[in-house]
């Protein structure tokens, strides 16, 4: 019988952001088998930090602006939006940004706390064209997995703006297979994995993380537990999934953002069900942005539908 659960995990490179990972020998068409099965795994389940609610002070609504600041509200909680947290707690926490003086505002000037911290401090997020300007900003940060959209939460509190958040730490994952040897024997895989995080979750974390998540789906096949929620088989229709995904969740320029909502493309549903022709003909949606669409359509599953 051939024993495929032994082999070499070699660590190629690692910074905060990037690992490169090398798994060898593996059993012909192991490499595969492996290498698909945690690139999803990556893309999907791993758990990250984000902001998802804001109250700013001097704002009721998202749709304010705010006097000495260059930015509006609209394009300030874009920005928020791609504020990084290190934060493994279940509950939320409160943070908060505060800043007066004319000059920058980077996510460096989140209050950040020794449970929560920025991961990604010089991002910028407004700038101030005052002296006298004051911006003060609470945030809630929330621990989750995916995203969430803003328009399936609720508040009761006056001035708390719901924010669209994405969760996940995994940016890309890619992997590739190489034939290798293991004594006589050559029909074996060499598998490498690149991974790219925001620096949120080190990359070898996020890998032995995806590692587990398959361990325990699998295990439910050799050591069976029932449990009693009702299961309900919804309809396959991948384009209702695709209609609650903002195009903001595709880290455009904002004039590139706001060019596609103006032309009616408010969810990735309506981007790939229009076309790459259509969408190319929008003002301001160039090649170099219809490629960064591209991308985000590859990485995440989906292509455009003509």
């Amino acid at each position: 019988m051939i024993d495929t659960s032994r082999f070499h995990f070699k660590t190629i490179k690692q910074t905060d952001s990037y690992g490169k990972f090398e798994l060898s020998p593996l059993v012909g068409g192991f490499g595969h088998t492996l290498g698909n099965s945690l690139r999803r795994v990556l893309l999907i389940t791993i758990p990250g930090a984000a902001i998802t609610r804001i109250r700013v002070n001097g704002a009721s609504h998202l749709f304010t602006t705010l006097p000495g600041v260059k930015e509006d509200l609209v394009e300030i909680s874009l920005n928020l939006k791609k504020v990084k947290f290190i934060y493994n707690r279940e509950e939320a926490t409160t943070l908060t940004l505060e800043k007066k003086g004319k000059g920058i505002v980077t996510a460096g000037d989140i209050a950040d706390s020794e449970i929560c911290k920025v991961a990604n401090p010089d991002l910028v997020l407004a700038t101030l064209t005052d002296d006298k300007t004051q911006i003060k900003i609470e945030l809630t940060v929330e621990r989750g997995v995916g995203y969430t959209l803003a328009k399936e939460q609720k508040t009761d509190i006056i001035g708390e703006i719901i924010l669209d958040a994405t969760f996940t730490p995994v940016l890309k994952a890619n992997y590739t297979i190489e034939p290798t040897r293991l004594g006589k024997k050559s029909n074996y895989d060499k598998l490498t994995m690149e991974i790219w995080t925001d620096a949120s979750v080190s990359p070898e974390t996020a890998l032995k993380t995806a590692a587990k998540d398959l361990i325990n789906s699998l295990n439910q096949i050799v050591d069976t537990r029932e449990f009693n929620d009702e299961v309900v088989t919804l309809s396959a229709n991948p384009g209702s999934l695709l209609s609650d995904i903002s195009i903001e969740e595709i880290e455009l320029p904002l004039r590139v953002t706001n060019a596609l909502k103006k032309a009616g493309f408010i969810t990735i549903d309506a981007l790939v069900k229009s076309g790459r022709v259509e969408v190319s003909k929008s003002r301001n949606v160039g090649e170099k942005s219809l490629k960064v669409i591209d991308a985000w359509l590859k990485n995440k599953g989906y292509s455009w539908s003509k």
